[in-house]
């Protein structure tokens, strides 16, 4: 089934292009959304470009935000079509909200970690490179400081 588009819907529609400049997207990502059946073109023009409607960049913008919260493609799938069909699975929801925070809660603990290594280093106290718990970043270091080396040389 071919859309039509009048004249008032033709302003309306924006390219892959354009689309991708408003949402602040790439190409290759308004793709893979699509191709995970987060987006669709509303429609193609004669040439066969794509061509979406002015809900578009929001949807967009509310997909990069899940994804920033740690939903999987998936999930985000699952909400947005639920919402879509004005239907909600509160459980569901629950569910897949507690198995973020516990990633969310996992991220933290990490970076934690590495700020408690990194904060010293910042003020000018090396002694955290000689923990063993740290000796590969020291390893890491070194190796880098004697391959810039040779290659100068």
């Amino acid at each position: 089934m071919k859309n039509v588009n009048t004249l008032k819907s033709f302003k309306s529609l924006q390219t892959t292009s354009a689309l991708c400049k408003t949402a602040n997207v790439t190409r290759g990502q308004l793709r893979l959304y699509e191709d995970a059946g987060l987006i669709a073109p509303q429609s193609r023009n004669e040439a066969g470009y794509r061509q979406y409607g002015s809900d578009a960049p929001d949807r967009l913008k509310v997909i990069m935000h899940l994804k920033q919260l740690g939903f999987t493609l998936a999930e985000i799938a699952l909400l947005l079509s639920d919402r879509d069909q004005g239907q909600l699975d509160r459980q569901a929801i629950e569910k897949m909200a507690g198995d973020v925070l516990s990633k969310i809660d996992e991220r933290i603990a990490a970076l934690q970690l590495i700020r408690a290594y990194v904060a010293p280093v910042a003020v000018g106290d090396m002694s955290v490179l000689q923990d063993e718990d740290c000796n590969f970043l020291f390893e890491f270091m070194t190796a880098l400081s004697a391959d810039e080396a040779r290659r100068r040389a």
